[in-house]
C-alpha cells in the first residue's frame, strides 16, 4: 500500500523553483518519527539498518533517506506492523496527518527543507495523536460517550 509519494506533490500545484525534495519533506518527517518509535519495517532493517540508525541519530536527513532508499514514496513495507496500523489510520485517506502538518507547518510546506522544521514540535503533535487515539476525521467528529445528549 502506498501512503504518499513526493511526486504527487511536486508533480502538481507546486511552488515554482522549489526542489523536488521539498515535496517529500512532510513524508520524511513522518518516516523519521516512525523510525524513532522503532517502527522501521523489515525492508529497511535488513537492507540498510545503518541508514535507519543514521536518520534516528540525525546524521542523515530523513529526506535524504526517503529519496535515496525509498524513491520519494512512503509504502507499507517501510514500516513495522505497529507502524502500519498507525499509518493506515492517521496517514490514510481519512487520516488527520496532512491536516495536522498543514495546521502547524503550512508556511514551510513545499518551500523549506526538513532542517527548518521544528522536529520536537512535530514529534509532540504525533505523540499526542498516538496517545489520544484520535487519528481519523471520523474519530474527530464523533462525540465521546458522555456527550451523547
Amino acid at each position: 500500500m502506498k501512503f504518499d509519494d513526493a511526486s504527487w506533490h511536486y508533480g502538481g500545484d507546486y511552488p515554482e523553483g522549489q526542489p523536488e525534495e521539498h515535496g517529500g519533506t512532510h513524508i520524511a518527517l513522518f518516516l523519521k518519527w516512525c523510525f524513532i518509535k522503532g517502527w522501521a519495517g523489515e525492508l529497511h532493517m535488513q537492507n540498510e539498518p545503518e541508514a535507519v540508525q543514521a536518520v534516528i541519530d540525525g546524521t542523515m536527513s530523513a529526506t535524504d533517506f526517503l529519496f535515496q532508499y525509498c524513491d520519494g514514496k512512503l509504502i507499507d513495507e517501510m514500516l513495522s506492523e505497529t507502524g502500519n496500523a498507525f499509518a493506515k489510520l492517521y496517514y490514510g485517506d481519512d487520516g488527520l496527518y496532512l491536516a495536522d502538518y498543514a495546521n502547524n507547518f503550512d508556511e514551510l510546506m513545499y518551500v523549506k527543507p526538513e532542517a527548518t522544521h521544528d522536529f520536537v514540535k512535530f514529534s509532540a503533535i504525533l505523540d499526542a495523536r498516538l496517545k489520544s487515539g484520535v487519528l481519523t476525521k471520523e474519530q474527530l467528529k464523533s462525540k465521546p460517550w458522555w456527550k451523547v445528549w
